[in-house]
């Protein structure tokens, strides 16, 4: 088994499909993706086109309450095929040393996403993952350490 295999498999993965904005370094604009999982050593998220492997990216949580910008690098790529063209799946590995900082972005993304389900099944609200993170931070942030 090769080492990046079982790099990314070290932390457990939380699905989430939590909008990020992501910029490699050195380039002015962020872009917007999806994120399909996050774990305490990174995430996977969702693009129209693949980044390079070592590309260092900033990466931003605009719907969550942390406006900082996280940095990692980019340590796999696969192409999938979906029904609205081809989506480029990345793999980013946080570099910055605050452990303490993702594990708190991972628990609120789970926070959000135990409520946005818990709304679909105790209420039949279909939430996007934007509107969830609204909600729940406008109700919680309050009371969420940082």
């Amino acid at each position: 088994m090769n080492e990046s295999f079982v790099e990314r498999r070290r932390f457990f993965r939380h699905p989430s499909s939590v909008p990020v904005e992501c910029r490699v370094d050195g380039h002015n604009d962020f872009y917007p993706h999806e994120m399909r999982d996050v774990s305490y050593g990174g995430i996977a998220f969702e693009s129209n086109r693949p980044y390079e492997l070592g590309d260092i990216v900033e990466l931003r949580y605009p719907t969550l309450a942390h406006p900082e910008v996280v940095r990692g690098m980019i340590v796999w790529t696969v192409e999938a095929e979906n029904d609205e063209g081809d989506t480029h799946i990345n793999g980013l590995s946080f570099s910055d040393a605050s452990a303490h900082y993702h594990g708190r972005i991972v628990e609120q993304i789970c926070y959000i996403e135990d409520y946005r389900r818990a709304q679909r099944e105790q209420h039949g609200r279909e939430l996007s993952s934007h509107e969830a993170a609204a909600e729940w931070i406008t109700a919680n942030a309050a009371e969420f350490p940082s």
